[in-house]
């Protein structure tokens, strides 16, 4: 009778579809040129079941509904420099930058279920109820070398990464949520 106990569940449905290619274009026997793109639709479908403690009734009716969806291009391109260096066995030269996507969501329900007032307001929320798309710009240069007849190999990189909307998960009112911050 009621609801006098903890109840987390949290149903979603998700569908991702994804076409991706890389091409690769030899400018000499030194210099190399990569380029990849990758289109990304994902569709997120979450009934929100609040997990209420000791409430009346029967059953946990799904309070609302999330549908979300996004259509996102996303794309690499490489320059590889090979030369021919006299105090090396062989060496590679990059530099690179990357545009990465991952699909944002919905958290799941606290204790206290948002409620919206007359003016279209949330209160009473403990967290907010769904979380952005995450998107990365990546850039690295760097170099790997074999050296000595192949007894040593010595690589290194820089990169940046700059972040929007970083996606963090944290726990909050007894369930795990994600929040978006800039990195």
């Amino acid at each position: 009778n009621g609801h006098n106990y903890f109840r987390s569940v949290n149903p979603y449905v998700l569908n991702s579809y994804a076409g991706f290619g890389e091409g690769y274009l030899n400018l000499s026997n030194e210099l190399k040129v990569v380029a990849g793109l990758r289109w990304t639709e994902d569709q997120k479908h979450f009934p929100m079941i609040p997990s209420w403690l000791v409430e009346g009734g029967f059953g946990y009716p799904v309070a609302s509904v999330v549908d979300q969806q996004w259509d996102q291009f996303t794309g690499r391109a490489v320059v590889n420099w090979s030369p021919k260096l006299s105090f090396t066995d062989q060496t590679l030269i990059y530099g690179s930058y990357s545009h990465g996507y991952k699909a944002g969501g919905a958290n799941p329900p606290g204790a206290i279920y948002p409620v919206f007032q007359p003016n279209g307001a949330l209160a009473q929320a403990t967290h907010p109820l769904t979380f952005k798309p995450e998107f990365i710009d990546a850039f690295e240069l760097g170099t790997k070398n074999t050296l000595f007849d192949g007894a040593l190999t010595l690589n290194g990189s820089l990169f940046y990464y700059n972040y929007e909307n970083y996606q963090v998960s944290e726990i909050v009112d007894r369930t795990a949520i994600n929040q978006n911050f800039d990195a």
